[in-house]
């Protein structure tokens, strides 16, 4: 009776159970639009925002900071503005110095003196206010600047009178003049007479023209008996003078004159070298224009050398003579006399070469006149004796003292007029 019992209780419930089941598969084929809300419960269940709670478990602005962290990291690190420092590093400003180049007056408020920079040609804004004018009156003219806490120097261009960077020579000839004006050269002196002076820590640089040469012009020319005697005297006069270096010219009457002099101070090395810078047309600008000029003057050349010596002019045939001076001093003359190591470098030159020199030391208070002898209004000493030249003595405190010397008893002499 219990076993019948169980199994009516048992088909029952399978009835129910069965029943169930055909009551959902009716209603879910009656109902589209039904969805299983309550069965799965997809947001209640796993409640998807609140349970992980993207935004507010991450809290990216106040939990992880992304937004400051990455800001300051760009900044920080990266620093895109002061690493690569476009404005501070390559400063494009700073380097070409334009608004300080430029602005010189208000920054630095000193007057200028020098330049030798185009970017620092200031006076590309305003030149003539900074510079003054430069024009016919003050062609040549040098202006020394301080720009920066450095001295620089501009020039008056002589020939479009504009002012310009200044060569080196041309800053050096500015140099030389300032000791020319101050040496205050009025006449010859022998040349045994300054080398005696020399002090241990000085050194003496000397131009002279050869001795007597023979009637031959070539450049085979030799002295003659007596230029030889003359170069041995002048040796012996400067028996005690400091260590001579000697360089000629390449001709070998001007080789003939110092070895003769080192032969006169009983030198055991009588050889020099040769200087092609040595030869006569260092001073002259255009061969062309200067033969034009001799025939359009009717002149051998003595004329018109010395009248420009001695007046200037004939800007188209010759160098301004103090740059040019100034050139063959100190990128031949002076490394020569370093090379060799001694105290006094001996260069011996020619007459046209030397003229030149001599009136400019002597700021043209001795002229060889032999252009006014050629026109009948001089009739004393119009030419270069032999053995006459310049000496140029270098302090240790780099100032310098100009002379004209002689090593005759005369520093001219009287050439007879052609």
């Amino acid at each position: 009776m219990n076993s019948k019992v169980l199994k009516v209780l048992a088909g029952l419930s399978l009835a129910s159970i069965l029943a169930a089941c055909g009551d959902s598969d009716s209603s879910s084929a009656s109902g589209e639009n039904e969805q299983p809300r309550d069965s799965v419960v997809i947001r209640d269940s796993l409640n998807w925002i609140d349970t992980v709670r993207v935004i507010d478990s991450l809290r990216i602005r106040d939990s992880v900071h992304i937004v400051d962290s990455i800001s300051y990291k760009i900044v920080e690190r990266v620093e895109v503005v002061d690493s690569v420092n476009i404005i501070d590093s390559i400063n494009y400003i700073d380097s070409t110095r334009v608004i300080d180049s430029l602005n010189i007056i208000d920054s630095l408020n000193i007057i200028f003196k020098d330049s030798t920079r185009v970017v620092d040609s200031i006076v590309t804004l305003s030149a003539e206010k900074i510079l003054g004018k430069c024009n016919a009156e003050n062609a040549g003219q040098l202006k020394f600047v301080e720009i920066n806490n450095e001295d620089r120097s501009y020039y008056c261009d002589m020939g479009t009178h504009l002012w310009r960077i200044a060569t080196e020579e041309e800053v050096m000839s500015a140099l030389n003049d300032k000791y020319v004006r101050q040496s205050r050269v009025m006449d010859f002196v022998p040349l045994e007479d300054v080398l005696a002076k020399v002090a241990p820590d000085e050194q003496v640089i000397v131009v002279i023209r050869h001795a007597e040469r023979n009637e031959d012009l070539s450049i085979a020319s030799a002295l003659t008996d007596l230029g030889v005697a003359q170069s041995q005297e002048l040796g012996e006069k400067l028996m005690f003078s400091p260590e001579i270096y000697y360089a000629g010219s390449q001709y070998h009457r001007t080789h003939m004159t110092y070895n003769n002099i080192a032969k006169g101070r009983a030198d055991y090395d009588t050889l020099g070298d040769t200087m092609a810078v040595l030869n006569e047309g260092w001073f002259t600008k255009s061969f062309d224009s200067y033969y034009m000029t001799l025939f359009r003057e009717n002149d051998d050349g003595r004329g018109v050398m010395t009248r420009w010596a001695a007046e200037g002019g004939y800007t188209d045939v010759f160098y301004d003579v103090s740059p040019r001076f100034a050139a063959l001093l100190e990128n031949h003359l002076m490394p020569a006399l370093k090379r060799s190591k001694k105290q006094v470098g001996m260069f011996v030159s020619h007459d046209v070469m030397i003229i030149p020199m001599v009136s400019y030391i002597s700021e043209r208070r001795i002229t060889m006149k032999y252009y006014l002898a050629k026109q009948g209004e001089w009739d004393g000493d119009n030419w270069l004796n032999y053995l006459a030249g310049i000496a140029i003595l270098f302090k240790p405190d780099g100032t310098r003292v100009f002379y004209a010397v002689k090593g005759l008893d005369s520093g001219t002499m009287k050439l007879p007029i052609e």
